[in-house]
């Protein structure tokens, strides 16, 4: 028979944190958990305690926290380009084991639980990643593995004897299990088991990996997971001590070392700005104290050395950009050798850290404007979860013209609120007439907004693109002189794109105006800016098309989606047949087909198109906006010309780092000018469990080669204003 014993874990995470191998470091939009209060709900869990008949013949044995058992795994990985065999280790398992001395067939493998909260690799950053990230420990803190089966005791047992085994069962992570075989031996002694088994799983299959970071980490499917596990005998009617598996992470120990005068100066200067609680990257990781970058001083030294960190995307065929983040070699190398003398403080570990320079500049806060209906929740089916992972929708937000006159901005902030789902944003401005429109679409279900995909979905006259946001874009400032109108009566609108995974999480983002003063106001430019939208045709590699090919014979019902056609189908399925028109209407306007763009190098594509300058004046900002396949990014204007300059050259991708660059030099453009768009995808950057051709669209796993020119005018009366995206 079999009794319930209580585990009091604290915030026992995960067991299959030990799929994940090495995860990357510093990664944006996914660390809320380390400053929210929400805690894992632990309480009142249970796992399955055995108790044996008859003690004659059977044996209970108990796997205890620290007791010498240890769970771990290796993987393969690659990080910052160097490849290595990563492992992790945790010691806190528990379980139960009987073992029948007369029929060792008839033996019993427990619920096996593992507490990660004090998973220990060589990163300290990663273990905290590690215990959240990925798995979202928060939501499904628990993984069980319950044994069905076992093999390899069928034989006459003696004390000492060690036997091949296999065991056979169920892993359960997060919302998936599936079954698991690990094999290897086990000892059985009148005091102690010991058993030592591993299997290869594939992370993919739990939804964990692999795990995919431009420009730092990339794992392997598969990893290898191994239970050394160590059980003690236990008398018959020995009670279980529920709280001896609660288990602390031991506080980090503060070394001692040069800091104030070396590295505290360089972190104040370049770091400090962002990545304090509050500031722009806050999410990402705060250093408020010394003993916060203390304790994590390898994990700065490495990615400050293969310069992830800080951000700063431009290659070196870039012309000079204003607010360059990057780190001089000095600064990186007296980081390191802190870091390789054990990154000690010589000040109090409680020293705070205070921002010297502002690597984002904030604008000024006239207007927050918060969606006129509301915060947005998406559909949910009957279990709660979202209806559709990827999602646009539009929101009315109304600014405040009590005067009636209009608003001239100086710049604005989208600010986003839940920023695991914020894909991105493209802001529009819609006239007064838009208004009965608006509310026709607003009514279509009882949600705030409108479904919108590819545009604002407003057919009215005079809607015209304002601007937009990506992952790490800073507010958008506009230069002295200079600035965007926004008519008496107008609207802004904001299409959001929505990446839902498995929650319905409510949003509430923001748009922040920033208003000219009167003088300001007095001969100010509107600046114009244009958009440009080029081909993204990337078909499927020949090893994945022999896979789909493969399911399509095998698999009834299978829609094999390396077929391109296939592909432009289910778009049209998700999204609605505008969405279908946009891969052809590029290739039409680059004065190409299919066949000329879809040809792979290896894993990657490529696509050049050359088009007319839209707006004459001085170029103030470039952008280039491609998804998580985005391999390289380039810009030039006048190519195959004496007068040939880059200018944008980004060559490693990064989804998270999409900036408006600000050129120092002044260039001018006119409409007689030619720019060339090229953008390169790698089809490994993101892993795909169902093989697909990949072509210009609104999902994730879609991909764009946009692209944004900002100028400047020649000035002239405040009046005359070219609204951006035309």
């Amino acid at each position: 028979m079999a009794r319930l014993r209580k585990l009091d874990l604290g915030r026992l995470s995960i067991l299959v944190v030990l799929l994940i191998g090495t995860a990357a470091i510093l990664t944006k939009d996914q660390w809320d958990w380390i400053f929210e209060p929400d805690e894992a709900e632990t309480q009142g869990v249970s796992a399955e305690t055995l108790t044996i008949d008859d003690d004659a013949v059977e044996r209970l044995y108990r796997i205890s926290p620290n007791n010498g058992s240890a769970v771990s795994y290796a993987v393969e990985e690659s990080l910052a380009g160097s490849d290595k065999v990563s492992t992790g280790v945790t010691q806190v398992v528990a379980g139960d084991i009987i073992i029948n001395t007369a029929d060792p067939a008839a033996s019993q493998v427990g619920e096996v639980v593992v507490n990660v909260e004090m998973f220990d690799s060589d990163s300290s950053l990663r273990d905290k990643r590690l215990r959240h990230d990925f798995l979202e420990s928060t939501h499904w803190p628990f993984a069980r593995f319950s044994v069905t089966a076992i093999d390899g005791l069928d034989v006459d047992f003696a004390d000492g004897e060690t036997y091949d085994v296999s065991l056979t069962g169920d892993l359960t992570v997060k919302e998936t299990t599936s079954e698991e075989i690990f094999s290897g031996t086990v000892t059985v002694t009148g005091e102690q088991l010991v058993a030592s088994v591993s299997a290869e799983i594939l992370s993919s299959t739990y939804g964990v990996g692999p795990i995919n970071i431009a420009r730092l980490a990339h794992t392997k499917d598969e990893v290898t997971l191994s239970f050394d596990l160590v059980a003690d005998r236990v008398a018959v009617g020995t009670e279980a001590d529920d709280g001896e598996l609660e288990t602390d992470i031991p506080e980090f120990a503060v070394a001692g070392g040069a800091f104030a005068d070396t590295v505290q100066p360089i972190l104040e200067e370049n770091c400090v700005s962002c990545h304090i609680s509050g500031g722009p990257g806050w999410d990402t990781l705060a250093f408020d104290t010394a003993a916060d970058a203390a304790e994590v001083a390898e994990d700065i030294a490495l990615v400050t050395e293969i310069r992830f960190m800080p951000p700063w995307l431009p290659g070196g065929d870039s012309p000079e950009f204003e607010h360059d983040w990057s780190l001089s070699d000095d600064e990186i190398a007296t980081i390191g050798a802190w870091a390789a003398d054990g990154g000690g403080l010589d000040v109090a570990p409680d020293t705070e850290l205070v921002a010297r320079g502002q690597a984002i500049i904030p604008i000024e806060e006239d207007q927050v404007v918060a969606p006129r209906d509301g915060a947005y929740t998406t559909e949910v089916d009957e279990a709660g979860q979202p209806t559709r992972a990827d999602e646009y929708r539009c929101q009315v937000h109304e600014v405040d013209d009590p005067e009636g006159d209009g608003t001239w901005i100086k710049g604005y902030e989208f600010r986003p609120d839940q920023k695991s789902i914020v894909h991105h944003s493209i802001i529009y401005l819609a006239p007064a007439e838009a208004l009965d429109e608006i509310a026709r679409k607003s009514a279509e279900d009882e949600r705030p907004g409108w479904t919108c995909f590819g545009t604002s979905n407003l057919s009215t006259s005079g809607v015209g693109n304002m601007g937009g946001w990506a992952p790490g874009q800073a507010p958008t400032v506009f230069p002295d002189g200079y600035g965007l109108f926004i008519p008496s009566g107008h609207m802004v609108i904001n299409q959001i794109h929505f990446h839902h995974d498995h929650e319905a999480l409510e949003d509430n983002s923001l748009i922040i105006l920033d208003e000219a003063t009167p003088e300001q106001i007095d001969g100010i430019t509107g600046i114009a800016g244009s958009s440009y939208l080029t081909p993204a045709e990337v078909p499927c590699t020949p090893e994945e098309q022999a896979i789909a090919a493969e399911r399509e014979a095998t698999v009834d019902g299978y829609v094999n989606l390396c077929v391109r056609a296939n592909v432009i189908e289910e778009i049209r399925e998700k999204y609605d047949n505008f969405a279908t028109f946009i891969p052809n209407a590029l290739l039409l306007q680059c004065g190409g087909t299919v066949d000329d763009y879809d040809d792979l190098e290896g894993s990657v594509g490529y696509s050049s198109c050359d088009l007319r300058a839209k707006n004459p004046g001085t170029i103030y900002t470039v952008l280039g906006h491609m998804h998580e396949f985005g391999d390289a990014y380039r810009m030039t204007l006048n190519p195959d010309t004496p007068e040939e300059m880059v200018l944008l050259d980004i060559p490693n991708w990064d989804f998270e780092w999409q900036l408006n660059y600000d050129l120092v030099e002044d260039v001018e453009i006119t409409r007689a000018d030619t720019i060339r768009f090229e953008c390169w995808w790698d089809r490994t950057r993101l892993y795909m469990p169902e093989p697909r051709y990949i072509t210009w669209n609104e999902g994730t796993v879609d991909e764009m080669c946009f692209s944004s020119v900002t100028v400047l005018p020649e000035p002239g009366d405040h009046g005359s204003v070219t609204p951006l995206g035309s």
